[in-house]
């Protein structure tokens, strides 16, 4: 595997991205060839192999019948090439050693076949990874692609699958949609999940933060958390759901798996898309259909269209519920449901969306940079205003910000939680 290196090492300007040798991009491109061979001519053995239908020895008369029609040496025996072959075929390649045995690792990203990076705890750091040429990083996007259910080629060139064996959300284009090339974005979740301890060992939040979160999660209060993408959401959703009354029934819908929550008495549901056959299932049906499952609470991956009506309505007729979003601050929370509830169709009025949203959400976290950066009690919405009411609770005082959001300061707290939570709390506190 290769060796990362920080992009906020004072020596960044003098490290180079290491191309590997000739030997090795020749074995790389035999690989990628003789795997998208097969996986073109035959998906459906390989699927059989891949769920322990079908044994793998299967395939090996198939990968030496390519390798005999490739006609190329490397100086590998033909086992060594099947072996490669199935790691490849079954793993992930060039990558595998990033994506099995990394745990911390959140993104792997490649803007361009020897451009690559990943995200550990919030940092970035550069690869010294290259694919060869832009060929093959091409083929190896086409590969994770077919392999996990999607289409990629000249008519359809953005494909976003899900690798739920391996926690993974991919997301992977080429030309002509990329004018600078294929790349590829992949989203790793850990298989051990973080504790509210763990997020403290790693910075994230404090003793403090960790205590009140708790709290927070044991009692009836309903939690959103904001942030731009990467910024640690879905982490703390994690901790929040595990940390939940273990026989409390707890639905979890996302789009793409993404939360993988260890809490006993968790049903997780994701959507059906248009290409998996039969009816398209949303966002909203999920929601909508768990409205009759005598849940205790509602959890949603991620909203990002019409089920935040749901999701306002469910909170707002007294289910507890729980959700991520993408904003720039707390307060952009509601502007970004209301936008997102108007799209549901809904002949509701503003002022009503509003008090309904006010009356739905009871604690919202910020999160920048793999840390929390602020957390605000609602209070309530001040019609004659037009104002959401906030008390801050906590908020991290930064003192420096560097590239990528690295962020340095102290956490602080400002203020006394109000009554409203103080009864929340009182459930199973």
């Amino acid at each position: 595997m290769g060796v990362v290196k920080s992009l906020h090492d004072c020596s960044l300007n003098a490290n180079k991205i290491i191309v590997a040798d000739k030997k090795s991009l020749d074995i790389n491109a035999l690989v990628t060839n003789i795997t998208f061979d097969i996986l073109r001519e035959d998906p459906q053995t390989v699927a059989e192999v891949e769920n322990g239908n079908m044994e793998k020895a299967v395939l090996e008369k198939a990968v030496i019948q390519s390798l005999d029609k490739q006609k190329f040496q490397v100086g590998l025996s033909r086992d060594e090439v099947i072996e490669q072959v199935f790691n490849y075929m079954f793993g992930y390649g060039i990558l595998h050693e990033l994506i099995e045995n990394d745990d911390d690792i959140s993104d792997i990203d490649f803007t361009q076949y020897n451009q690559g990076t990943i995200k550990k705890n919030g940092r970035r750091y550069e690869l010294d990874i290259s694919f060869g040429n832009e060929k093959l990083l091409e083929t190896y996007c086409k590969l994770i692609a077919i392999r996990n259910g999607g289409i990629l080629n000249e008519n359809d060139t953005h494909c976003r699958v899900a690798d739920e064996k391996r926690r993974l959300r991919i997301n992977v284009s080429i030309r002509p949609r990329n004018i600078s090339g294929p790349a590829i974005s992949i989203r790793k979740h850990r298989k051990d999940s973080y504790t509210l301890n763990d997020l403290v060992r790693l910075e994230m939040i404090n003793e403090e933060i960790a205590e009140f979160t708790y709290r927070i999660a044991r009692s009836d209060a309903s939690p959103v958390l904001c942030g731009k993408g990467g910024s640690g959401k879905s982490t703390l959703a994690r901790a929040i759901i595990n940390n939940m009354p273990e026989l409390d029934r707890i639905l979890v819908t996302e789009s793409d798996s993404e939360l993988y929550p260890d809490k006993p008495n968790c049903i997780v549901q994701r959507i059906k898309k248009l290409n998996e056959g039969g009816v398209k299932v949303t966002l909203r049906d999920l929601v909508k259909d768990g409205l009759t499952m005598s849940l205790d609470t509602y959890f949603i991956g991620e909203v990002v269209g019409d089920e935040s009506w749901e999701f306002i309505k469910a909170g707002f007729t007294g289910h507890r519920v729980g959700t991520t979003i993408h904003t720039w601050s707390s307060a952009d929370v509601f502007p970004r449901l209301l936008t997102l509830a108007k799209g549901a169709g809904t002949t509701e009025s503003e002022k009503i969306i509003k008090e309904m949203m006010a009356k739905s959400i009871d604690i919202i976290y910020h999160m920048k940079g793999f840390k929390v950066v602020d957390i605000c009690e609602v209070l309530g919405y001040d019609s004659t205003q037009d104002k959401f009411l906030l008390n801050q609770l906590f908020k991290f005082d930064i003192r420096d910000e560097y590239e990528d959001e690295l962020i340095t300061g102290k956490f602080v707290k400002c203020g006394d939680i109000g009554e409203r939570l103080i009864n929340k709390f009182g459930r199973k506190c």
